[in-house]
C-alpha cells in the first residue's frame, strides 16, 4: 500500500496494494533557486518513497540528482536511523520526473542550493518512523498483544519481550500495508543515535572506483548516432547560412528553445549547428572544419570587458532607484536593507574612512564532463532521454514542449550520475539541442558539446563592481556601512521580474549580517549586460562574502588591530562567533615559519556559517604557495561528518581556481578562454593541507531550527582568507581577482 505523506492529503488515504509489502511515499520539497531557498519547507508534490518489501530488501528511491555530493547515501542515513535497520540494507535508487499534479512517488526535484539534506532531513525521519510503527503494529496484531511496550526493534527485527517470538520486517510487510498511516510516530532520541551524526561510507563511491558508474557519456544504445555541437563564436549571433554537410555526415541547425534562453540568445535563434555521424571522434573533427557564416549582433563591438566594467563603474555612482509598477530595466537600484542617507550621513561625519572597489570577472563552471544529452525518439511512440541533469523535471518539460504530439506517459527521463554539475547543469539548453537533432535523425543520437564550446558558451558567474565604504571612530568602532552590488541579474535573464530588493542572487551573503556596522545600507544593481549568467557553486555568496571579508580586513587595518580580534569585536551573533573562534583555534595563532603568512574570513550561504584561515608564502608578482586551509563550520546538525569534510575540501578547490586564476573575457561577444590551457587550475602537487572542524550536533536537535547546506560552503570565505593573506605578505590589497589572470596550464 502506498500512503501519502503530505500536507494536502488526508493522512490515511490509501492508493493503491501492494504485494511487494509497504510502501511509503511522502514529500520531498522541491528547490528552485529562482525563489528564496529556504521557503522550500513546503509544497504540492511526492517525489520519493520508501519500500519495505517481503523479501526483506529496503529501498529508497530519490528524485534529486547525485553529482557527487553524497546526497543519496546521507538520506539512506537519515532513513535507516528511524527505520531501525543497517545502514547497508538501504538501496537507493534514482527517480524519475513527471508533470502530474500533484505528483506521484518517485518523479525528480531539482538538486540546488546545497538543500538535498536540509531541506528533507525532517521528512525522512518522519517518514521511516511510521513505515517502523506500521512494521511493529502488524507485528502486535499478529500477537494479540496490543501493548506496544512489550515490543523491541533492532537491526529491521521486531522482537515480542515477554516470549521472545521476532518477526523480520518482511515478513509482517503485507500486513503492514493495509494499516492506517500512525500520526506523530516517535523518532529516535538524539542520545540513541547510531547513524546520524556518524561517517558512513557513501554507496556510488565503489562503483566510481571500479567503473561502472553510468555518467552521461557513458550512455549507449543500439544503432545510435553522435551529433556535436558547434556554436556561433559570439553570444547573439544567427546562422546566416546553412552550410553544405560533409559527405557521410549531417549537418542540423538548431535554435534556442523558450525556457532555454538566456540574454543575447534570444528565442528562436539559431545560433547553433549539430554535425551527425557514426562516430564522436570523426564527428568532431569535421565539426571542427566546418565552415561557417554567421550575423552577428548590431552592438557586438560593445561585447567586451572594458565595456562590462565602464558601465558597472557608471551605475556604482549613478542608478535609477526601483519604483513600484516601473519598467525597473538594466541599471536598475534596489535597497536591500537599511537607509543611504542616514548612512551617509554616518560614515561623514566618521574620524575614519575607508573606501574600496572590488571588481570580478565572469567565471566558466569547467565541469570535467562536457555537456552531453542521448535521446531515442520514436515518433508518436516514445521519447526517451539519458541526461547528467541537476532538473530532470525540466527536462520533461522541455521534451512535452518540443513534441506535443507525445503524451507525458510516452516520455521518459533518466538522471545519469553526473560528473559535475556546479549549477550548469540545471540548465536544459543542450537538452534542447539533443532533441532537435533526434527529430531530425530518426534514430538514437547521443549529443555532445567539445570542451571549446563548454567554456565558451557557458552560463556564467557574473561579473560583478562592489562599491564599500565605511565610517570609523579613532578608536576602530564602525559608525556606517554602505555597500552596493553592481552585477547581471540571474533571475531576470530567466524571464523574473525582480522585486523591491532586486535579485536574492545578487545580494545573497552580504545583508542581515551580524556585525556591528551601525547605520548600513545594502544595495544592488542590475547590470546590463546580456552575457548569459547562472547559478554557480555558490554563485552570489562567493562574490559578496569576498567583497565583505575584503572590507571588514581593510577596517580592521584602518583601526591597527588583528584581523581576527576585530571581527570579533563586532559580531553580534555567538553562532558566528563560536564558528570564528574554532577557526582561530586552528590555525590563526600559532607562530607561523618564516615567509609565511595568514588571511582569515567568515560568511554565511544556505544556513551555514563558515570561517577560514589560509596560510601563504612564495609570494611572487606571478604565483604563491597555498600552504594549508582551516575550515570551521556550523550547520546546526551534521549528518555525515566525514562527507561534509570532503564537501568543504572540494569546495575550497573550487574557489583556489576561482581565486587565483579563474577569468573568462570578451571580444565581440566571443569567450576568450577555450580550453584548460586558458583557464588555470592547481596541480595534485599544489594541493594545500586541509583541516577541517565542525562545530558539535545539539545534544538534541530543534526541528524549527534550519539546517544548513554543505556542498557549496567550503568555496566564499576561500578567496577573501587568501585576499587577506596576500595583504599580510605584500601590504598591497586584492580588490580585483583573480589574483593571477594571466597565468596558463603551460607555466609548469
Amino acid at each position: 500500500m502506498q500512503i501519502l505523506m503530505n500536507e494536502k492529503t488526508d493522512r490515511r488515504s490509501f492508493l493503491t496494494s501492494a504485494v511487494s509489502g509497504l510502501t511509503l511515499a511522502f514529500f520531498m520539497p522541491e528547490v528552485n533557486r529562482m525563489g528564496e531557498l529556504d521557503a522550500a519547507s513546503t509544497g504540492v508534490g511526492v517525489n520519493s518513497w520508501l519500500q519495505v518489501a517481503t523479501d526483506e530488501s529496503i529501498t529508497l528511491t530519490i528524485g534529486s540528482s547525485e553529482m557527487g555530493q553524497g546526497s543519496f547515501s546521507g538520506l539512506a542515513q537519515v532513513l535507516a536511523e528511524d527505520l531501525m535497520v543497517d545502514y547497508a540494507r538501504v538501496k537507493t535508487v534514482q527517480g524519475g520526473p513527471t508533470l502530474a499534479t500533484p505528483a506521484p512517488i518517485g518523479t525528480a526535484i531539482n538538486t540546488v542550493g546545497s538543500s538535498v539534506i536540509r531541506t528533507n532531513f525532517w521528512k525522512m525521519r518522519d517518514a521511516a518512523a511510521a513505515a517502523r510503527e506500521m512494521l511493529v503494529q502488524a507485528a502486535m496484531n499478529a500477537a494479540g498483544d496490543a501493548s506496544r511496550a512489550n515490543f523491541t526493534v533492532a537491526n529491521g527485527v521486531i522482537r515480542h519481550t515477554p516470549d521472545g517470538k521476532t518477526w523480520t520486517y518482511g515478513s509482517v510487510a503485507l500486513a503492514a500495508s493495509q494499516l492506517p498511516l500512525p500520526t506523530g510516530a516517535p523518532l529516535v532520541p538524539d542520545a540513541q543515535f547510531r547513524l546520524i551524526g556518524k561517517t558512513m561510507p557513501r554507496f556510488d563511491i565503489p562503483q566510481k572506483v571500479d567503473g561502472s558508474a553510468i555518467y552521461g557519456l557513458d550512455v549507449r544504445l543500439p544503432n545510435m548516432v553522435y551529433a556535436v555541437i558547434k556554436h556561433c563564436p559570439s553570444f547573439g549571433g544567427t546562422l546566416a547560412k546553412t552550410p553544405t554537410a560533409p559527405a557521410g555526415y549531417l549537418v542540423v541547425p538548431t535554435k534556442v528553445a523558450a525556457g532555454t534562453n538566456r540574454g543575447l540568445e534570444a528565442v528562436g535563434n539559431v545560433n547553433a549547428v549539430a554535425v551527425v555521424g557514426s562516430n564522436t571522434w570523426d564527428t568532431w573533427q569535421k565539426a571542427k572544419q566546418l565552415s561557417l557564416s554567421w550575423t552577428l549582433p548590431a552592438n557586438a563591438a560593445k561585447l567586451n570587458d572594458a565595456q562590462f566594467l565602464a558601465d558597472a563603474q557608471a551605475l556604482a555612482v549613478n542608478a535609477t532607484p526601483y519604483a513600484v509598477g516601473a519598467a525597473n530595466g538594466p541599471g536598475t537600484l534596489y535597497t536591500v536593507e537599511g537607509d543611504a542617507s542616514t548612512t551617509n550621513a554616518a560614515i561623514a561625519g566618521a574620524a575614519k574612512v575607508v573606501d574600496a572597489t572590488y571588481t570580478l570577472p565572469y567565471v566558466s563552471h569547467a565541469c570535467m564532463e562536457v555537456l552531453n544529452c542521448t535521446v531515442d525518439y520514436v515518433p508518436g511512440v516514445k521519447c526517451e532521454v539519458w541526461a547528467p541533469t541537476q532538473s530532470a523535471k525540466a527536462v520533461m518539460s522541455l521534451v512535452a514542449t518540443l513534441i506535443p504530439t507525445l503524451t507525458p506517459a510516452q516520455i521518459t527521463v533518466h538522471t545519469t550520475y553526473l560528473g559535475g554539475g556546479l549549477g550548469r547543469k540545471a540548465e536544459v539548453d543542450f537538452v534542447s539541442q539533443a532533441l532537435q537533432v533526434a527529430m531530425v535523425v530518426g534514430k538514437p543520437v547521443k549529443l555532445m558539446w567539445p570542451r571549446e564550446e563548454d567554456f565558451t558558451h557557458d552560463q556564467y558567474r557574473p561579473m560583478a563592481l562592489v562599491h564599500a565604504k565605511a565610517g570609523m571612530t579613532a578608536s576602530g568602532q564602525v559608525m556606517g556601512w554602505s555597500y552596493r552590488n553592481i552585477s547581471p541579474s540571474i533571475l531576470a535573464q530567466r524571464g523574473s521580474v525582480l522585486g523591491a530588493k532586486g535579485d536574492s542572487q545578487g545580494y545573497e551573503a552580504s545583508q542581515a549580517l551580524p556585525y556591528a556596522f551601525g547605520a548600513r545600507v545594502v544595495e544592488y544593481v542590475t547590470h546590463p549586460s546580456q552575457i548569459p549568467v547562472g547559478f554557480w557553486r555558490s554563485v552570489g555568496a562567493s562574490i559578496n562574502t569576498f567583497a565583505v571579508e575584503s572590507m571588514v580586513d581593510e577596517l580592521a587595518a584602518a583601526a591597527g588591530m588583528d584581523g581576527y580580534l576585530f571581527r570579533k569585536s563586532l559580531l553580534t551573533d555567538p553562532r558566528w562567533t563560536a564558528v570564528l573562534d574554532a577557526v582561530a583555534k586552528m590555525g590563526w595563532n600559532t607562530p607561523l615559519p618564516a615567509g609565511h603568512y595568514r588571511g582569515i574570513a567568515i560568511g554565511t550561504a544556505f544556513n551555514s556559517i563558515v570561517a577560514e584561515v589560509v596560510e601563504i608564502s612564495a609570494v611572487t608578482s606571478t604565483g604563491l604557495k597555498v600552504n594549508s586551509v582551516s575550515i570551521a563550520m556550523d550547520c546546526y546538525l551534521a549528518v555525515n561528518p566525514g562527507q561534509i569534510e570532503a564537501q568543504l575540501t572540494g569546495g575550497m578547490v573550487h574557489g583556489l581556481n576561482a581565486a587565483l586564476y579563474g577569468k573568462q573575457t570578451f571580444v565581440n561577444g566571443a569567450a576568450q578562454a577555450k580550453n584548460f590551457s586558458r583557464s588555470r587550475m592547481i596541480r595534485p602537487s599544489e594541493m594545500p593541507a586541509v583541516s577541517v572542524t565542525l562545530i558539535p550536533n545539539p545534544a538534541a536537535a530543534d526541528r524549527t531550527k534550519l539546517i544548513g547546506g554543505a556542498g557549496e560552503l567550503g568555496v566564499p570565505t576561500f578567496a577573501p582568507a587568501l585576499a587577506n593573506a596576500y595583504y599580510a605578505a605584500t601590504k598591497k590589497r586584492v580588490r580585483a581577482l583573480p589574483l593571477f589572470p594571466n597565468a596558463t596550464m603551460s607555466e609548469l
